[in-house]
Parts: C-alpha cells; sequence; structure tokens
C-alpha cells in the first residue's frame, strides 16, 4: 500500500513494503531514485536488524547459529504495518514474527517515520527491545538519490575538512582496514567518478562531518544536503559498471563482515544493545 504526503507544492510517496520512502518531488522535481531495475530495483531501504551481510549468511546468537541470508536484514523484504497518517507524516511498524524469531530470537518493535516540511524530508528509525532479556542489532539507511544528469556531473561537499581513506570490501562482502582505493578525501570536496565504485560500496572511513551536500560541478549549485547525524559510518554507492543515474548515501550504525571477526553477533563493530523495554532512535534528513 501507497501512502501520499503533501505540503506547499511537495508530493511525497512512501509505501508499507519496506517502510520505504519511494519519491520525494519539490515543485514536479523528483529526488528519490525512482527503481529503474536496468540499474537498480531498490529506492531507500531500511536497514536492520544487520547491515550489508554476513559470513555466509550466518551469525552467532547467544550461543546458537541463526541464519539471515539476505543482504541488509530483513526489514526491506517485509510488509509494514501502518500504525500513524497524516498529510505531511507516516509512521510504519514491524514487529517480530514466527519466521524472524527463528533466526533473529528477539521480540521487538522496528517503527520508520517519514516526515516532510518545506525545506525537505527526514526519515527516523525507532526500535524497541519487547523481550526480556538484552537485544542487539545494527540499524541503517540506504536511501538512493536521483541524478539525471548522472554522479559525474556532481561532486560531494562535506561540511568540515577531512582527511579520511575511502574504503571497501573485497569480493565476500568482507572488510579491513587495507582494504582502500587510492583516491583520499582531502579537505571537503569529493569528485564523483564512476570508475571509483568498481570496487562497489565505498566507506568514508572516520569522517568528521555531519553533513553532505550533492553539488553541480558546473553551475556549483546544491543539488540537496545529507544529514546523518547520530550514525558512526557513511557508505557511498551506485552499482558498479552501470553508468547508473543515482547516487546512496548510506548512514550506517554497523559494518560488513570484518575479516578475522568472532562470528558472534554481539561483537560486530557499532552493535546497539538495549535492554528489555529501552527505545533507541536514529535517522537522517534531507535538505532540497
Amino acid at each position: 500500500m501507497n501512502v501520499t504526503l503533501k505540503k506547499n507544492g511537495i508530493e511525497a510517496t512512501a509505501r508499507t513494503l519496506g517502510g520505504e520512502l519511494i519519491s520525494y518531488k519539490k515543485n514536479g522535481k523528483e529526488y528519490v531514485w525512482t527503481g529503474d531495475e536496468k540499474y537498480w530495483p531498490g529506492r531507500a531501504p531500511a536497514l536492520f536488524p544487520f547491515v550489508s551481510s554476513l559470513v555466509d549468511g550466518k551469525t552467532l546468537i547467544e550461543g546458537k547459529e541463526c541464519e539471515i541470508p539476505t543482504r541488509h536484514g530483513f526489514v526491506r523484504q517485509s510488509e509494514l504495518s501502518l500504525i500513524e497518517s497524516s498529510d505531511t507524516k507516516v509512521v510504519f511498524e514491524l514487529r517480530e514474527t514466527s519466521e524472524t524469531l527463528k533466526n533473529y530470537p528477539f521480540k521487538f518493535s522496528f517503527k520508520i517515520t517519514h516526515e516532510i516540511s518545506d525545506s525537505g524530508f527526514s526519515t527516523t528509525f525507532t526500535v524497541k527491545n519487547l523481550d526480556s532479556r538484552d537485544m542487539p542489532f545494527c540499524v541503517g539507511g540506504h536511501p538512493g538519490f536521483l541524478l539525471p544528469e548522472g554522479i559525474e556531473a556532481y561532486k560531494l561537499v562535506f561540511e568540515q575538512n577531512e582527511n579520511c581513506d575511502i574504503g571497501h570490501c573485497d569480493e565476500k562482502s568482507r572488510y579491513c582496514d587495507e582494504f582502500v582505493i587510492e583516491k583520499r578525501l582531502e579537505g571537503k570536496e569529493w569528485e564523483l567518478k564512476y570508475a571509483d565504485f568498481d570496487v562497489d560500496a565505498l566507506f568514508v572511513k572516520g569522517v568528521k562531518s555531519d553533513k553532505v551536500s550533492i553539488v553541480n560541478k558546473e553551475t556549483n549549485d546544491v543539488h540537496l544536503t545529507f544529514d546523518y547525524t547520530g550514525f558512526k559510518e557513511l557508505v557511498l554507492w551506485t552499482a558498479p559498471g552501470k553508468q547508473s543515474p543515482y547516487l546512496c548515501l548510506e548512514p550506517w550504525n554497523g559494518l560488513p563482515p570484518i575479516i578475522g571477526e568472532s562470528g558472534k553477533f554481539e561483537d560486530k563493530p557499532y552493535i546497539t544493545m538495549l535492554k528489555p523495554g529501552e527505545e533507541y532512535s536514529v535517522g537522517y534528513k534531507v535538505e532540497a
């Protein structure tokens, strides 16, 4: 089911499948990736209870081997319940099911809130532990942004001067500190080139900024500004080898499998541990 939000020349669409915001138009201009299957069928998936993948699709939770073979967890393929809706705000919720409990053995509430304003939109993830013991999880976003001229017409401009390596995974989606591309982020600007994504997703390692803008290289006009305050990692991605007209800015509290990791879910980097009854919220904002 789709839900439409409207405000002062702004129209957005969210859907119960995955709880995604699948469109944000301001004065008729679309900002969210359209999901063209030629390039990538996703739009803006929510990532929970882990980001990226698990080693061979498996992990250890409380000493038991659990298997979740899908990338980025199970929310993006789930049908969420609509629990609140107005002209400018929508809230979806996923609760545990008999299927999720088989391999993520916790009772939980996962809410996604989308809210539009005159200046853009926000997406917030709220996790609550409904179980009787501590609950570990990772969480992240995967929003894609439409860039009709192609990504090479743009550059990224960070709010602070940076001095960062740009990391990547190997062919098995494993990560380590040694996996970096030659091109670093030095200063505030990073030019977008398709060739940089031949290794797939890129990690801006140790980024200080909480905001980054997509800026037209020729005109210096800001296309949009992305605020990822509260997240530990910023991941950049466009499908390798496809000259795709979109860029994903992905805020993560979590990482892919680390080479040499213990295999225990609770040992994953940036894991959040909630006590019974506790609630945790994090989100991102887009100014456009």
